[in-house]
């Protein structure tokens, strides 16, 4: 009896030993974490949702799986007051998932990414634990935040203006595309007599642009050295956020829409995008800011060096910066001899010197953060 009761109790004792270790190298390797997400690109202030599921394939219950993690800084958990953090604690049953759906909100510009998660492991009793790095793959863009429309009034109206004389002068206005309902503001000698009979309604002719109407935008993101010592992460939003300001704008007046920037894309992408017309294309255009990191690939000279061997004649150029230096002036002032106009978007914050340490190069008593149509210290 004493000899039963000894082997049962070594029995135990060995059983308690052994089977977290077997939990530890067959059970809990193969769970595996899958994260979805409702949507790719975000804009600050857009709520979405990520499912986390974590799933045990195996034959075997896993006790205890606890998940504990921070969610990336362009994100945040939804009436948290900008709380990040999430944590979930559950049990799995043999061949068993459990699932968790975090409401988020898109806080800030960049790319929100969740590459690798710690998973804690422990057995019924909570003898043991094991901890298991897992590869969720989560990804987000989150665009500029959208401005509201009615800045940058005085360089709209003189790039329209520009836009609107070269059509008075070069437009052909017998390009017929189409028809459309009449509007209070459309003349009689529009009206579609033939379509209104037809329709019911009273219809105008359309006319389409022979003239193109095309605007790079450039975006700069060089920097000098007292700049990138205190350089923070709102000042790449901040010109992120005029650019794309700018394309909605412009795409609002009919105007073909291109963009070049010397700052490299986080996600290995092109930084250039060729002019086109339509609102599809500012929607473009923020993604390609969304994923946009703070190195640049090249500077601001070269930058306007490229877009002169870009451009076409008639196009006109549009650079927001709040960098500048004797290279990019000189860079500025030879894409002007070209017969390209220039339009420079002057961010500086407010009593900055942003001219760099060239050789004569000082600066212009102006206040910077202003749009400028000169060329820099002209």
């Amino acid at each position: 009896m004493w000899l039963l009761l000894w082997l049962t109790l070594v029995m135990l004792l060995i059983g308690l030993w052994a089977a977290p270790n077997f939990w530890e190298r067959r059970i809990y390797p193969r769970i595996r974490l899958e994260v979805r997400v409702s949507r790719d690109y975000a804009d600050p202030g857009e709520e979405l949702e990520i499912r986390i599921r974590v799933v045990n394939p195996t034959r075997l219950p896993c006790p205890k799986v606890r998940l504990d993690f921070v969610l990336p800084d362009e994100l945040a958990v939804v009436g948290g007051n900008g709380e990040r953090r999430v944590r979930l604690d559950t049990y799995l049953l043999a061949r068993q998932s459990a699932e968790l759906i975090v409401p988020a909100v898109a806080v800030r510009r960049g790319v929100a990414r969740w590459n690798q998660a710690m998973l804690e492991c422990m057995d019924l009793l909570g003898l043991q634990q094991s901890f298991l790095t897992v590869y969720p793959q989560m990804e987000v863009i989150v665009r500029p935040a959208r401005l509201a429309p009615g800045a940058e009034r005085r360089l709209l109206d003189g790039l329209m203006g520009e836009i609107r004389v070269r059509r008075f002068i070069q437009e052909d206005p017998s390009l017929f595309t189409g028809v459309r309902p009449y509007t209070s503001r459309d003349p009689l000698k529009n009206v579609s007599w033939f379509a209104t009979a037809r329709t019911g309604g009273l219809m105008v002719k359309q006319f389409g642009y022979t003239t193109d109407a095309r605007i790079w935008l450039l975006l700069n993101g060089q920097m000098g050295k007292e700049q990138w010592a205190v350089a923070a992460r709102d000042r790449l939003d901040r010109l992120c956020e005029r650019v794309r300001q700018l394309a909605v704008q412009l795409a609002g007046e009919e105007a073909e829409v291109g963009f070049m920037t010397n700052l490299s894309d986080s996600l290995g992408g092109s930084t250039e995008l060729l002019p086109a017309a339509g609102p599809v294309q500012p929607e473009r255009l923020a993604n390609r800011l969304g994923s946009l990191s703070r190195y640049t690939s090249c500077s601001q000279a070269e930058l306007l060096q490229a877009a002169g061997r870009a451009k076409r004649p008639g196009d006109t150029v549009v650079l927001v910066t709040d960098y500048r230096d004797a290279e990019s002036t000189r860079a500025l002032s030879m894409l002007r001899q070209q017969g390209c106009p220039v339009h420079v978007i002057d961010l500086a914050p407010e009593g900055g010197n942003t001219r760099g340490g060239g050789a004569g190069e000082a600066g212009d008593g102006q206040s910077p953060g202003r749009e400028e149509v000169m060329a820099y210290g002209g």
